[in-house]
């Protein structure tokens, strides 16, 4: 469903939208801080958001993120210069911009999947696009709308799982970044972004890769197995991520003209984070070709980028 069917979800002061989507953000003000309910596009999510167990493992991602929304909120707000990781998030974004950027344009119309609070559509609003964000944490869209409010483009939001993306026409540039790691049925989900793409349309894609996070600061305990054998790490009612190597991402996109592909976060997320300190884009991104470099770590990568093109 769009915001155009959104309803205020407490008792707040609600001005119901009067035209059709998408909506410019400068005109969002008075939805500022406003929590909505809208319909999700996948029924399962009703449940899980009012705090019932996930119905199959990857969907139990969203249990961990609820949970976390209400004992460590700053946390996962951290578009809130606040948020002690607001930095840390930004540096982030920053390696996957250094990657992406050439390809995002002005006036573009892009589909955010997994958008979360909005770290990349606040980008592509500083070149005026219409950015339709797609998300399966509803708190996480509460937050996207706030951030929206006053930037220069347009929004619409749709409560949902990329499995069941509904048809909101073609798109000059799709992004999936960091998604499909907790997605049930990855081959639906990359075919739902096919169809939804122009010809010539651009993907900017990335997930986590098979082998670092395994040393990374984060590694949940009897995770060993995940490491050995399946590649999928799995902490019961928290998180569930599938892990990916090069060649199964190339596997995953095979419909696809890949542009570049490019192993990264060997230091933010990765298991040379602690060794960096707290260094500046500029810095980082020489750290991080350092290590993609060298025999040893260049294998160590916590994460895949990709560019692709619809052919």
């Amino acid at each position: 469903m769009s915001l155009e069917f959104a309803s205020p979800y407490y008792d707040h002061p609600f001005s119901p939208f009067t035209s059709t989507p998408p909506y410019l953000c400068q005109d969002l003000e008075p939805w500022l801080g406003c929590p909505f309910w809208m319909e999700p596009t996948d029924p399962r999510l009703i449940d899980i958001h009012n705090g019932e167990p996930a119905p199959t493992p990857p969907l139990e991602n969203l249990e961990g993120m609820i949970h976390y929304w209400q004992e460590n909120p700053e946390w996962m707000d951290f578009l809130n210069p606040n948020s002690p990781v607001h930095e840390d998030k930004l540096l982030e974004r920053g390696l996957y911009l250094d990657f992406w950027g050439e390809y995002i344009q002005s006036n573009q119309r892009v589909l955010d999947i997994g958008g979360g609070v909005g770290r990349l559509a606040q980008v592509f609003w500083e070149y005026e696009s219409e950015v339709q964000i797609v998300d399966p944490d509803l708190r996480s869209l509460w937050r996207n709308l706030t951030y929206s409010v006053g930037k220069k483009g347009s929004i619409d939001l749709h409560w949902g799982t990329i499995e069941t993306l509904p048809d909101l026409g073609l798109f000059d540039l799709i992004v999936a970044c960091e998604v499909f790691n907790y997605i049930e049925n990855p081959t639906i989900g990359i075919s739902n972004i096919h169809r939804s793409l122009k010809t010539d349309g651009i993907l900017l894609f990335s997930v986590e890769a098979r082998w670092g996070w395994a040393m990374s600061s984060d590694v949940p305990p009897d995770s060993l197995d995940a490491f050995l054998e399946t590649g999928i790490v799995h902490v019961p009612h928290d998180r569930w991520i599938r892990t990916f190597t090069e060649k199964s991402i190339r596997t995953l996109l095979s419909d696809f003209e890949i542009i570049k592909i490019q192993p990264s976060h060997y230091s933010l997320s990765g298991p040379f984070e602690l060794m960096i300190g707290e260094p500046n884009i500029k810095e980082l991104l020489k750290t991080e070709d350092k290590l993609r470099n060298h025999p040893i770590s260049n294998k160590l990568n916590r994460a895949w980028m990709v560019v692709a093109r619809k052919r």
